[in-house]
């Protein structure tokens, strides 16, 4: 079955997939067979729907699992957006609920695949035992691992204390508003009562085979994505303009980037490398080891003052500090190299702290610009308190997956859609099942995604027993 996979085109393939993928979830001589040989099936036909974000497309990749779930007697809602977006939505409703409901979110749209791919990225070839292909780690392994735990509960019949819904979003990648965002805003029903959700965003510490603690992530930087847009006198190339629209463009954004708030300690990032402190060296504890952010800020003011970097704060540390701007592109109404532009646009991913107001961001951007910008707010995200370490759910997670490492509550610089459940007061934390060390996530949004096919199945195991204990009653 598997080597079916290699090198089949998606849109000759799905047909065959959609059809295979129903017949390998059948039970077995009546008996509730193991979900991981067929998950790891579920994952190559997974792999080979195109969901490239733009578009998104994520119609058929939700028809693919609603299709699964079906023939196991799990019913799902398709959620369509005015746009045409799709997510999908299924639930495991406890006959008396003791708890709120848990939910098991993924998001089924990925990166486009991009050049330098050695493979087909949707071919979901296995090849030095790894399944490859866009979405083998971000985020469709995830998204198997939470259906063939939710399989688990319903083939073994197990009595739950909790609803458990299995979620599938789309647009996750382009920020979620038309995923994660719109449902809870348009069906906010359907997620009345729920009281915890395991999502992406773990980041487990890996060497070689050795894990050597569990990531979980309870806070994230905050996404603020701007367009800017200035405009100027337009004319022929060979005219003086020193303030043409693209050279007030350039300029305002040269100041912007001067301008950007010092770096400073948030709690988010103290107790994040405070809880790392005890794995790493004693120039390491004594900085960040204290009960209070003084040693922390006393190591900032030394790297400043001295101009570089210490054997404590490295260099890619300092986004867990700062609020951080890239400016992603610049645009013009033409390209044309002897036209000056009348207008000229610029793209602005700005990753805010998590307790940064947005209208100070904002504030400096306009300042820096000058001439009155038009700043149009294409994502931002209010503040919102870290999920707690000392609810039952991250309880849960220390019990069954500090027997094999300890658990770390992390703080990412990246952003997921754990922020909207987070925002309305419900916890969500950050859980990744699977193992892998830094040369086997290289290929998140590059080329040669690929998962360890072991290490794959491992990672079922282990979300299976997470969503048990989280579950049954």
């Amino acid at each position: 079955m598997l080597a079916a996979f290699k090198h089949r085109h998606p849109a000759i393939g799905l047909a065959f997939l959609l059809a295979s993928a129903a017949l390998s979830a059948a039970p077995k001589n009546g008996a509730p067979p193991h979900t991981m040989d067929e998950a790891v099936e579920w994952l190559g036909g997974y792999l080979q729907v195109d969901t490239s974000n733009p578009p998104g497309n994520e119609s058929l990749a939700a028809s693919y699992l609603a299709r699964i779930l079906h023939q196991e007697g799990i019913s799902t809602r398709l959620l369509v957006t005015p746009e045409g977006r799709v997510n999908l939505y299924a639930r495991l409703a406890a006959a008396e609920a003791r708890e709120g409901a848990l939910v098991l979110l993924h998001h089924m749209d990925v990166v486009p695949a991009g050049d330098g791919w050695t493979r087909n990225p949707w071919a979901a070839e296995i090849d030095e035992g790894r399944m490859w292909g866009r979405g083998a780690i971000d985020s469709k392994s995830l998204g198997v691992s939470h259906l063939a735990a939710l399989i688990d509960l319903k083939r073994q019949q197990t009595t739950l204390k909790r609803d458990v819904i299995f979620l599938a979003v789309a647009d996750e990648e382009t920020g979620g508003s038309r995923g994660t965002k719109w449902l809870l805003e348009e069906h906010a029903d359907l997620f009345e009562g729920v009281t915890s959700v395991l999502n992406e965003g773990g980041s487990n510490r890996a060497s070689g085979e050795r894990l050597g603690w569990w990531g979980i992530e309870v806070a994230q930087k905050r996404p603020l994505w701007l367009r800017v847009e200035t405009r100027g006198r337009g004319g022929h190339g060979s005219t003086f303009n020193p303030m043409s629209a693209v050279h007030q463009l350039l300029a305002g954004l040269e100041k912007v980037l001067k301008e950007l708030p010092p770096p400073r300690v948030t709690v988010a990032a103290r107790d994040y490398f405070g809880a790392l402190a005890d794995f790493h060296g004693e120039a390491f504890r004594e900085v960040f080891g204290g009960p209070d952010l003084s040693t922390v800020e006393r190591e900032f003011q030394r790297m400043m003052r001295e101009g570089r970097s210490g054997q404590v704060l490295l260099p890619g540390m300092i986004a867990f500090f700062q609020d951080t701007l890239q400016v992603t592109s610049i645009e013009t109404p033409t390209n044309t190299i002897n036209v000056v532009p009348a207008a000229a646009s610029a793209l602005l991913d700005i990753r805010l702290l998590p307790d940064t107001p947005v209208e100070e961001m904002l504030a400096i951007i306009r300042k820096g610009l000058g001439r009155s910008p038009s700043i149009e707010v294409l994502l931002t995200s209010p503040v919102a308190s870290p999920s707690p370490t000392d609810s039952a759910t991250y309880r849960t997670l220390t019990e069954v997956l500090g027997v094999q490492a300890p658990l770390v509550p992390s703080f990412i610089t990246g952003t997921t859609d754990s922020r909207y459940f987070r925002e309305r007061g419900i916890p969500a934390y950050g859980f990744s099942p699977f193992v892998l060390n830094g040369n086997e996530v290289r290929g998140i949004h590059g080329a040669d995604e690929s998962i360890p096919v072991q290490k794959f199945r491992q990672g079922l195991e282990t979300m299976r027993e997470v969503v048990q204990a989280c579950a049954a009653g």
